[in-house]
């Protein structure tokens, strides 16, 4: 019985003496001897250097470094598309001169938000315009760089009918501005000028 107690107590300061030691194999812990190799808590430790000092490190994964790399800016290419001014296509605007009139002599209005060529719009029906109690496009007219003015005949007789006298864009409507650039869609059409003529 003594001597399983003694036993024991060996084992016991055994024990108390090598924890410190098996303590000290972890992971960023100090170690005495460099290039030494152990296995703590399943890793594998090397001594190293580190910052004058010798520390335990850890080698089973990838080791840390305390390199410093200037850090690098990927950016992503990006395309901004410029249109120059002189290569956007024009707005244009249909606009009536009046609501009604007891003159078979009508005015509408092309109006563009820049320069306009009033000599690309053509005054026979069915090219750049179509018409509703319409006989004739007189004459288009470049009233100003922004406006043509269209003079058209009504087809109005003379009984105090009041007749709806139109005037919109033709599917082949096209219009272009004083840089060349061509505008196919015609904002404000149709526009409609009601004529009433005395008998």
């Amino acid at each position: 019985m003594k001597s399983l107690r003694f036993v024991a107590v060996v084992l016991a300061i055994s024990g108390l003496a090598v924890s410190p030691a098996l303590a000290t194999n972890k992971e960023g812990a100090k170690c005495t001897t460099a290039g030494k190799v152990v296995i703590a808590s399943g890793k594998k430790l090397v001594c190293a250097k580190v910052a004058r000092t010798l520390k335990w490190i850890n080698i089973s994964a990838p080791v840390a470094t305390t390199t410093t790399v200037a850090p690098t800016t990927t950016v992503a290419a990006t395309t901004t598309t410029t249109v120059a001014a002189n290569k956007t296509k024009p707005v244009v605007t249909l606009l009536r001169e009046k609501g009604t009139s007891t003159s078979a002599s009508v005015n509408y209005t092309v109006t563009g938000d820049k320069d306009i060529d009033c000599t690309t719009l053509s005054t026979t029906i069915g090219v750049d315009f179509t018409t509703k109690y319409i006989s004739v496009i007189n004459s288009i007219v470049q009233t100003s760089s922004k406006v043509c003015t269209v003079n058209a005949q009504s087809r109005a007789e003379r009984n105090n009918t009041a007749y709806e006298t139109v005037l919109r864009a033709a599917t082949t409507f096209a219009i272009s501005d004083t840089s060349g650039n061509v505008q196919t869609e015609l904002l404000g059409s149709p526009q409609t000028i009601w004529v009433t003529r005395a008998p």
